[in-house]
């Protein structure tokens, strides 16, 4: 999936479109992704995750090779979309899974294991899209992952061929409508969540190759240092949960990221921007196991898998809207110095902010639901 964030400067040269079209593209993929995780989720509680998550990898893989088709930003859009169809698996099939089979202290270190290992894929995709794609062409990448992710789902299911996940014996339907007002909280979290990671990956590359002048695989590497820092953090995030707690981890971690990206983008210094992006801005991988656990915690057991279809959508959705939002922003600033590469990250900053502010204004919601102990739940 970061293929295309991977080699964005060198697509925006040979396709020629600017930061509008590069918000078009990544929106339109996460929007896509959003809507057929709802169906592939209700799919999920009634099958097999270890027969029915490879399905979604081969569609992933099958899309990724066609993507190396395109002829024009158009067609490239619509084939980036259609690829992303695979992608509609992994939370409704994949997270849900390890939902029904994690409890208590557990579900935070195996919720914290899956983002970082996931985190991992997204590190090698960073790092070395752009350093195929100058070897191969930009074609290249797309073909290299597509068979990786073929030849990986041929692999995984050999290895689990005697082994089986049963779904959850239920006769139940998906209550949409409960579901959501379970787990209301933290929707708006789980938006900015996705957003977050929309805006570093995609407008990243942009704004070091244009504001700070590395070139294009030098600007993905640095963002591929941002995911490593986030997947370091990731697999401690069991340990940080149960020193701080999961609630107070949550609440710090978007004050991290709103500082990163302002202070990191309005100090004209590359190095302070890596820094704080590599430090604090890495804070955005720990907003996923926090979330991911509440949502499990939150959720019907035996319909986890609709449940994070639908709400994981507004994830995704997030991280749609994000992106449409950071692409036209910079693109209504592009004449104005250098505002085109460093206003999607001035817009994260406000947005993660107000993510702060919003988790300590239900601060006492949080404590009555149980989701937080008394003690986690800061006094102000």
């Amino acid at each position: 999936m970061t293929v295309i964030a991977g080699q964005i400067t060198i697509l925006q040269t040979r396709f020629a479109f600017g930061a509008l079209e590069t918000g078009l593209l990544s929106g339109t993929a996460l929007l896509i992704t959003a809507l057929f995780q709802i169906v592939f989720g209700a799919m999920s509680d009634h099958r097999d995750p270890t027969r029915f998550l490879p399905l979604g990898v081969v569609i992933l893989g099958v899309g990724s090779m066609m993507v190396a088709a395109s002829s024009n930003f158009w067609m490239l859009l619509v084939l980036v979309s259609l690829s992303r169809i695979g992608a509609s698996f992994y939370h409704p099939v994949g997270i849900s899974w390890i939902g029904r089979e994690f409890k208590g202290p557990e579900l935070d270190r195996a919720m914290g294991f899956q983002s970082a290992f996931g985190d991992t894929g997204v590190i090698l995709g960073m790092a070395t899209t752009s350093i195929v794609a100058f070897a191969l062409g930009w074609q290249g990448p797309f073909l290299l992952w597509g068979g990786i992710n073929l030849g990986a789902a041929a692999v995984a299911s050999w290895l689990v061929r005697r082994h089986r996940a049963p779904p959850s014996p239920t006769g139940l339907k998906p209550d949409y409508v409960q579901m959501i007002r379970d787990v209301k909280l933290w929707i708006f979290p789980l938006a900015l969540g996705g957003a977050a990671f929309s805006i570093f990956s995609t407008f990243g590359p942009p704004l070091l190759h244009h504001r700070f002048g590395f070139d294009d695989i030098t600007s993905a590497v640095g963002i591929a240092v941002w995911i490593l820092a986030g997947a370091s953090v990731a697999f401690s995030f069991g340990h940080v949960s149960r020193r701080f707690g999961r609630y107070r981890t949550l609440v710090a971690s978007y004050a991290f990221i709103g500082i990163a990206c302002i202070v990191g983008v309005a100090s004209g210094s590359v190095g302070v921007a890596l820094a704080l992006f590599w430090t604090l801005g890495s804070a955005v991988f720990v907003t996923y196991p926090a979330l991911f656990s509440f949502v499990a915690e939150a959720s019907h057991r035996r319909l986890q898998g609709a449940a994070f279809g639908l709400l994981f959508g507004f994830q995704l959705l997030g991280g749609s809207l994000g992106s449409f939002a950071a692409g036209s922003l910079a693109s209504a600033f592009r004449t104005v110095g250098d505002l085109e590469s460093t206003a999607p990250f001035y817009l994260l900053g406000f947005l993660a902010l107000a993510g702060f502010a919003y988790l300590l204004a239900i601060r006492r919601r949080v404590r009555d639901s149980g989701a937080a102990s008394p003690a986690e739940v800061p006094v102000l």
